[in-house]
């Protein structure tokens, strides 16, 4: 089967094992349970489905307390296909879609999913107000109209750090990139097209690519990272030195992503640039001079080759 993403309504039927989730940064606790769908469902000659929502609950549900998305729509679709779903659905998500019992919600998924075997976490749950728990969905998928079995896998640790989404907006909002990416499994990542600013950069031999970063994302600390950037095509990762920030030396006040890409020379205005933060080098900080700036960026890219060094050797395309 051809791996696709649609919403529910596009889906034709076939048997399916589903299963469901908000799925922010398809963090090892997602792709866990995206894999024991797969091999439940080849078990049982079944397509494996996650079905996921558009724009996250909480943003709905809660807009004052959404604490920002750890990926974009498209790169958590493609992860989700990437840890082996054969398709990802993507339900529109309303006040009205809260509002549905848990019966009416998979009762959809039996219609047009063709749901035979849910696959959740066993503190999972869906419907108004939360009701559809693990006991609950076994009961509806007992009933002859609905015929459905439910597996619940335990929640999955990762040593000692709680493996959560939650755990990695904290790691990123400290500038924690190096758990944050323990608990990915891969790097946080931010990309966007690169855009024209204010040149000083070239001034001073550190020419950087600049980049907005999407708005609903959650904010990285400040500072400065060791980074990969990826444009359009590449194979393999380009050695970077990031900087997230409003450059207070400068009095720029706009706050971007600026990328500087070492031993590169080159034009990336209108290029959509990627970036996965390593590790972060040092925090913000305003400098008396742009000589004393310099300076400290020249110690920075030395820092920053020392960590790209040994990262080398590990560096892979996600």
């Amino acid at each position: 089967m051809r791996p696709f993403v649609a919403g529910l309504d596009a889906v034709a039927w076939s048997p399916s094992a589903v299963t469901i989730g908000t799925f922010d940064g398809v963090h090892l606790g997602h792709q866990e349970l995206v894999r024991r769908t797969v091999e439940r469902a080849r078990e049982e000659r079944l397509r494996a489905l996650a079905v996921t929502f558009e724009p996250p609950p909480q943003l709905v549900l809660r807009p004052e307390t959404f604490p920002g998305r750890l990926c974009t729509p498209a790169e958590r679709d493609a992860a989700l296909l990437a840890a082996g779903a054969d398709g990802v659905v993507v339900v529109p998500f309303t006040r009205n879609t809260a509002a549905l019992s848990p019966e009416s919600f998979v009762g959809r998924l039996v219609e047009l999913a063709g749901l035979r075997l849910l696959v959740v976490g066993e503190d999972f749950a869906l419907g108004r107000g939360r009701a559809g728990d693990v006991a609950r969905l076994r009961e509806i998928g007992a009933r002859e109209e609905m015929a459905f079995a439910v597996e619940a896998i335990g929640r999955i640790g990762l040593g000692p750090e709680p493996l959560s989404s939650t755990a990695i907006r904290t790691a990123v909002r400290e500038g924690n990139v190096a758990t944050a990416r323990h608990l990915l499994g891969r790097s946080f990542r931010i990309s966007g097209e690169v855009i024209h600013g204010k040149k000083l950069g070239r001034t001073i031999g550190f020419p950087t690519a600049n980049v907005v970063p999407p708005a609903d994302l959650v904010p990285l600390a400040d500072g400065i990272y060791a980074s990969w950037a990826w444009l359009p095509g590449d194979a393999a990762p380009r050695p970077a030195i990031t900087y997230v920030g409003n450059r207070p030396t400068v009095n720029s006040g706009a706050r971007l992503v600026e990328t500087h890409l070492l031993d590169f020379d080159g034009d990336l205005y209108g290029q959509e640039l990627t970036v996965d933060l390593l590790e972060r080098l040092r925090p913000d900080a305003e400098f008396p001079s742009l000589d004393a700036l310099i300076a400290q960026m020249r110690t920075d890219e030395a820092a920053a080759r020392v960590v790209l060094a040994r990262e080398g050797a590990v560096a892979v395309a996600s």
